[in-house]
């Protein structure tokens, strides 16, 4: 393989750390140059630190120069930053996507896909200027269950990730893959959108089977999502655990 300098941004340390290590075991990379970066903001500074990673402010005008003038593809990984046009019109950057595009598009489609009951699972695409929407290079779809909440449904597709990362990483880098356009143009949710079903409107009327959907979807480990006000204006908190074990209570 030619000489290549490869920017793979990322905000998380599991997929970096996964693909470091796909990268060392593939054959035909000695002469490619991979760098690591993740957004400003990434609540885990010191774990990207760690592995090898620098911050960069995709947006700044110094870094879109860089990019430009010496980057030869560009690797997203759950990057929280909003690809400039400049980058993804002028270099070859792919997206990997905890999502089954085009249905919820944007921020966390494990959420949006237990309360709409959208397809949900991981795709690999190419970025053009909007959110999660150019030609699909690889997909596989996850099927979520009753038994599933945000937290589940994220580890599942972490690991489907990895799955169409170890299966087309090289392939991407070479060039050698096909892609396909979205069948329509989808659904997108933004972080706002995210924000305004955590807020959970105590007088809304519906069946159970809809209420117990919305808290599980808000149920992600210690993250604090699902909230109500008291009658005092007090903020509580609140998440549904659920168990799909045989074992009895008692």
């Amino acid at each position: 393989m030619t000489n290549m300098n490869i920017l793979i941004v990322s905000d998380n340390p599991v997929l970096v750390s996964f693909v470091k290590n796909e990268i060392k075991e593939l054959a035909g990379l000695e002469n490619c140059v991979v760098e690591y970066r993740h957004s400003p903001e990434n609540s885990n500074q010191d774990e990207m630190r760690a592995l090898g990673s620098s911050s960069m402010d995709i947006k700044a005008e110094k870094e879109i120069e860089y990019i430009i003038k010496k980057i030869d593809l560009v690797l997203s990984l759950h990057c929280k930053q909003i690809f400039p046009p400049q980058v993804v019109n002028v270099v070859r950057c792919i997206n990997v996507h905890p999502g089954f595009n085009p249905y919820n598009r944007g921020w966390f489609p494990q959420v949006f896909s237990v309360i709409n009951k959208k397809k949900f699972g991981a795709t690999i695409h190419i970025m053009d200027e909007c959110i999660d929407h150019g030609g699909i290079i690889a997909q596989k779809e996850i099927v979520v269950t009753e038994s599933d909440s945000s937290l589940s449904l994220y580890e599942k597709v972490i690991m489907a990730e990895k799955e169409l990362l170890g299966e087309y990483l090289l392939k991407i880098i070479a060039g050698e893959y096909t892609t396909k356009e979205p069948i329509f143009e989808g659904n997108y949710n933004s972080f706002s959108d995210f924000l305004s079903v955590c807020e959970l409107d105590m007088d809304s009327i519906g069946t159970l089977r809809q209420h117990v959907d919305m808290l599980r979807a808000l149920s992600h480990g210690d993250f604090k999502n699902a909230y109500f006000y008291d009658q005092n204006g007090k903020k509580i908190y609140l998440a549904l655990k659920l168990d799909d074990s045989e074992k009895e209570c008692g």
